[in-house]
């Protein structure tokens, strides 16, 4: 047990002394973790993702998150992406892209259990076609499970589309399996499946490997990969990006 609380295991902070603060990054997995960062404190996300069509559709982009933690078992999450580029046979579009805000309630049962759930919207504030032009609601359930030294975090979501396009339901599901660990007291491991299935649609699935380096207690780096598993999802997305813990 970590400061008394679980931390994700790719994520795990190494900590020098137990009352020093520490990262606590959701990055760079689609699977977030039950915890919340550190108490009062903001904690930014920040990365670049690059992806090689499936569909026919390059696609470049600046995700963010931004995460405060105001009382004991509950935080707020604001996120999106800071710029997007997307390029497909009808030329080139770019811009800021949707911004999600989501709250988040945090419930530890045991040292190596806990469960958490997320809900929120996505709202419109990218241009079309970067964005859907209507709001989006969210909803995340997620199971976080420590066995040893390896961290297990299992997402199921679902998520109410604004517009219903024709000959498809508005609702879709998501859902992620992460394990990861660390290997060395600055260096961690993880590895991901995840997919989307929704009626009357193919079922998307993809597999995330990544590396994290953690530069101090409060700043671990990411870099990794994404390969498509299902034929509507990208042939692969490399990544990389930080997670920074904002304290005095």
């Amino acid at each position: 047990m970590r400061l008394h609380l679980l931390l994700p295991a790719f994520l795990i902070p190494w900590v020098v002394h137990a009352e020093q603060l520490s990262v606590t990054p959701y990055r760079p997995t689609v699977s977030n973790p039950a915890e919340l960062s550190a108490l009062r404190h903001l904690e930014v996300e920040f990365g670049l993702q690059s992806n090689q069509p499936g569909q026919e559709t390059q696609r470049g982009s600046l995700p963010f998150l931004l995460k405060y933690p105001f009382a004991e078992q509950w935080g707020l999450m604001v996120g999106g992406e800071a710029w997007i580029k997307s390029r497909d046979q009808d030329g080139t579009v770019s811009g800021f892209g949707n911004t999600s805000v989501q709250l988040k309630h945090y419930y530890p049962i045991s040292p190596t259990l806990a469960v958490g759930f997320e809900a929120g919207a996505l709202l419109p504030s990218a241009r079309s076609p970067l964005g859907q032009g209507r709001t989006d609601y969210l909803a995340n359930l997620i199971v976080s499970q420590d066995i040893s030294e390896l961290r297990i975090d299992v997402n199921a979501g679902v998520t109410r589309r604004g517009f219903k396009e024709q000959d498809s339901d508005r609702f879709s599901y998501n859902w992620a399996i992460a394990t990861s660990q660390m290997i060395s007291e600055r260096w961690g491991v993880a590895g991901e499946f995840s997919g989307t299935l929704a009626n009357r649609q193919k079922p998307g699935s993809q597999f995330l490997a990544s590396f994290n380096y953690l530069a101090t207690p409060r700043l671990m780096l990411d870099f990794g990969g994404i390969v498509g598993i299902a034929a509507v999802t990208d042939d692969y997305t490399a990544f990389a990006g930080f997670s920074w813990l904002i304290a005095p």
